[in-house]
């Protein structure tokens, strides 16, 4: 067991940080996050000085400690990395189905509009069928038309309103 203080944990430090560091960076590929592996090693190593039982050499334990660190933290971003991009896929599947949703509330306003802007007979015969759902020949008979009259006008409507929509 070895008992460390701030003397031994100073040139504990001096003596194997840049080593420690070029280890890790061999897992890392990324001198940043190589340094951030050994500084956690080390600030580990400090916090549980009074507790810590090292049963190996202490060369052998700061490097064992830098790897299975540099692995945890590799593991770590491959899963968050998975999570920002399936976050990201989200949002964008989220985004395209409102835009969807848009185009639609687009389409069906340019339909009222439309509806509105037909001939005055032919929007009544339209508006009787279509929202209130009656069949040509009610609405023949509720206005005292032929039912070849209101089918001509239905037709008529719907002319009209693809011309208008397309």
């Amino acid at each position: 067991m070895i008992l460390i203080d701030k003397n031994i944990y100073k040139n504990l430090f001096d003596e194997f940080y840049e080593p420690l560091c070029n280890f890790a960076y061999r897992y890392m590929n990324d001198y940043d996050s190589s340094e951030d592996v050994v500084q956690e090693v080390f600030t580990y190593l400090w916090i549980k000085r009074k507790d810590l039982k090292i049963n190996t050499s202490i060369k052998s334990y700061l490097f064992s400690a830098v790897k299975n660190k540099s692995i945890e933290k590799i593991r770590r971003n491959k899963l968050e990395t998975k999570y920002i991009s399936q976050k990201l896929l989200e949002a964008k599947q989220f985004e395209q189905e409102d835009e969807e949703e848009m185009d639609k509330l687009i389409l069906i306003k340019k339909l009222y509009d439309s509806i509105e802007e037909l001939p005055e007979k032919c929007k009544l015969i339209f508006k009787m069928a279509k929202e209130e759902g009656l069949t040509y020949n009610e609405i023949s008979t509720k206005l005292n038309l032929s039912v070849k009259t209101v089918e001509s006008q239905m037709r008529r409507a719907f002319i009209l309103l693809r011309e208008k929509i397309s």
